[in-house]
């Protein structure tokens, strides 16, 4: 359960930098559009700390968002537009009928990867829960691990502005996950 308080004041901290009321409004705004379009409870309150964390992990880039659009763009783009002008992919979602062969296929594929998920990760810097990413990637520069701290007083890690992240390619995952032989093909 999350405190409605905690996410208020985070993200009155993270948009201190915005000059405009309204511009705040718009961000917050189009970040409820998102957890909308991502299926999040209604509730801020049931949300996990996953989901919480990409609601966060959205204002942050939508905060730092290049300024190649006007105001007037932005107002009229649709949430996967937006999206996509942060840099977080959507899905396509086309309607139809999934074949059964396709269907069986994702199921069997699904339950292979939630077999490879772990929840029992620890951050080496600050011992919070590290979250496993290799089943929600959108792509292949998406960290495979992220520390659950978004504090870098809590967390030695974070480099003031990123949490600590890892890649199962790189040299720097804690040895005691014991990780060896897994990669992300499976």
């Amino acid at each position: 359960m999350q405190d409605i308080n905690f996410i208020a004041e985070t993200v009155k901290t993270m948009c201190k930098d915005v000059e405009s009321t309204e511009t705040i409004k718009k961000i917050v705004g189009s970040a409820n559009q998102y957890a909308k379009l991502r299926k999040f409870p209604m509730d801020k309150s049931q949300w996990t700390d996953e989901q919480l964390d990409m609601y966060f992990t959205y204002i942050e880039r939508i905060i730092d968002m290049p300024t190649e659009f006007t105001q007037g763009d932005f107002d009229t783009m649709n949430i996967e537009e937006k999206l996509s002008a942060v840099g977080i992919e959507t899905e396509n979602i086309e309607s139809g009928i999934q074949e059964a062969g396709d269907m069986l296929g994702g199921v069997v594929k699904k339950m292979a990867e939630q077999n490879k998920y772990r929840e029992d990760l620890k951050c080496p810097y600050c011992q919070s829960m590290v979250y496993d990413n290799r089943n929600s990637k959108k792509g292949e520069k998406s960290p495979d691990f992220t520390c659950s701290s978004n504090d870098p007083a809590i967390c030695g890690g974070h480099t003031g502005k990123w949490r600590k992240s890892w890649w199962l390619d790189n040299s720097d995952i804690p040895k005691e996950w014991n990780l060896e032989g897994e990669s992300n093909d499976s």
